[in-house]
């Protein structure tokens, strides 16, 4: 009987050793900030510079971004999925970085976020709620007046007032909207 209480202590001390082990919560993945170099440097990212280079934005916008950015306040945060193959992420954050580029925004000031999942965790989750990736943000002093979302394929844009307008207009035009605001 000695023995065969004991048996079963150690059954029941093992099984609890063993349980504390596991988890029954998966990880949460979280987000690695990258630089305009390692994006081009990244496997991940195979695809963005040829679809960088290929596309050409209207110039006049362009040219008004250059004028309202104002080096020393604003900033330019993208979250963004590497592996996605949808057109926003493939599309939209390429050609917004041609549109920056080309404008002469200094690399300091654009903020890239690579994640898996808008759920992902991020060290700017306090400030930016991220529906779908891409999402774009364009900041002044740190306050959000521009955020740019495209959510299943559709581009939605809020700041001065608007909120998740669906602007049938190129890229640039909704860019420089975001820096004039």
């Amino acid at each position: 009987m000695n023995k065969a209480l004991s048996l079963i202590c150690l059954l029941i001390l093992s099984m609890t050793i063993l349980s504390s082990c596991t988890t029954n919560t998966e990880p949460t993945s979280s987000a690695t900030l990258l630089t305009l170099s390692q994006i081009s440097n990244n496997a991940g990212y195979a695809w963005f510079d040829a679809e960088k280079s290929i596309y050409t934005p209207d110039d006049s916008k362009v040219r008004d971004i250059k004028q309202a950015f104002n080096n020393k306040n604003q900033k330019i945060y993208f979250f963004v999925n590497p592996s996605c193959s949808c057109d926003g992420t493939k599309k939209t954050f390429p050609h917004a970085i041609r549109i920056l580029k080309d404008a002469g925004i200094p690399d300091d000031r654009i903020v890239i976020y690579s994640m898996k999942s808008h759920t992902d965790d991020h060290p700017l989750k306090d400030k930016f709620t991220l529906r779908d990736l891409p999402s774009i943000f364009i900041t002044v002093n740190d306050v959000i007046k521009c955020k740019m979302e495209v959510i299943d394929g559709k581009l939605y844009v809020s700041g001065n007032g608007k909120i998740d307008d669906s602007p049938g207009q190129k890229l640039e035009e909704v860019m420089a909207d975001g820096f004039s605001w």
